[in-house]
């Protein structure tokens, strides 16, 4: 089988940290997630704090458990920044750990392939592998697994098929091969259905980030971000929010941002007309929020 080729990114970039700053309202999982993926890569200002506050004993039993965690999973809707953030982490996390060069592999989106016998579980390792042996001396690795309930499917469903299964355990022991020697690689699995993911590989992971649909006072910071300049009088943006809470479904952080933003912009642009709030109420008006991604278990 040929070497699986990942998809490569470097930081720090300064694309990545336009796209980091831009995601808003999540600012509890970008803080949690730095802190983590740091904690992760760089075990020394753990190392530090104890030796400060627990100089006589140290905390053996917690140094153990802390020194096997290399796994993160974010769960959450479509369009609600865990992908954005995923994508965009290493360049904040590069300033987070003094400049150093975080390079982000992400498995491409065919990973699966056709499905033959032990095709699924030789590219997880193959996925596993390239993301080792690409790192250079000094440099921090993080492997991205997107759509992760494809590869994780949880192995007590009566539906999953051997090669799924073969998968899961596959994947079960790369992290824990990655925990056990250490390695300067953490690994983030992104997913829209948690509880489709195998309940021994939701056990290894050192942080579980939730993602939502913005609520009321999140929207609020959101809409004035994304229509900074428009010429609103006041109580504009909580009119443009109650025109938003009307709808039955929330709308997500892109409807607002990639949708709602982008086609307000367009509509007064080809109009030659000013941006105002008349045209995104009617933009709003017209627009359906994205459907919300419900549980379901996998044929």
């Amino acid at each position: 089988m040929q070497p699986l080729k990942l998809l490569e990114s470097r930081h720090p970039d300064k694309l990545a940290a336009r796209r980091f700053d831009a995601l808003i309202g999540i600012d509890a999982q970008k803080d949690e997630l730095l802190f983590t993926l740091k904690n992760i890569l760089d075990k020394k200002g753990m190392e530090n704090w104890i030796k400060h506050h627990h100089s006589k004993r140290g905390l053996p039993y917690l140094e153990g458990i802390l020194a096997s965690d290399s796994m993160i999973i974010l769960s959450g809707d479509v369009g609600c920044g865990k992908t954005e953030l995923a994508h965009s982490i290493g360049t904040p996390l590069s300033k987070e750990m003094g400049d150093e060069t975080i390079v982000l592999f992400e498995t491409p989106s065919d990973i699966r392939t056709g499905g033959h016998v032990g095709e699924l579980s030789g590219r997880v390792t193959s996925a596993f592998d390239s993301a080792k042996n690409s790192l250079r001396k000094g440099e921090y690795g993080i492997l991205l697994i997107d759509e992760a309930d494809d590869l994780a499917t949880s192995r007590d469903q009566m539906q999953a098929h051997h090669e799924d299964r073969s998968g899961v355990n596959v994947l079960i022991k790369e992290i824990d091969k990655v925990q056990r020697d250490n390695l300067p690689l953490a690994v983030i699995l992104i997913t829209n259905r948690p509880n489709s993911i195998d309940p021994a590989v939701l056990r290894r992971a050192s942080l579980h980030l939730k993602f939502g649909r913005p609520d009321e006072s999140i929207l609020n910071t959101l809409l004035e971000k994304v229509f900074e300049g428009v010429p609103f009088n006041n109580g504009s943006i909580k009119e443009l929010a109650k025109a938003c809470f009307k709808r039955e479904i929330p709308y997500s952080y892109s409807d607002i941002t990639n949708r709602i933003g982008k086609r307000s912009l367009i509509f007064a642009w080809k109009q030659n007309i000013p941006l105002t709030k008349d045209i995104i109420l009617e933009i709003i008006s017209k627009t359906e929020p994205s459907p919300i991604i419900t549980e379901t278990h996998k044929a």
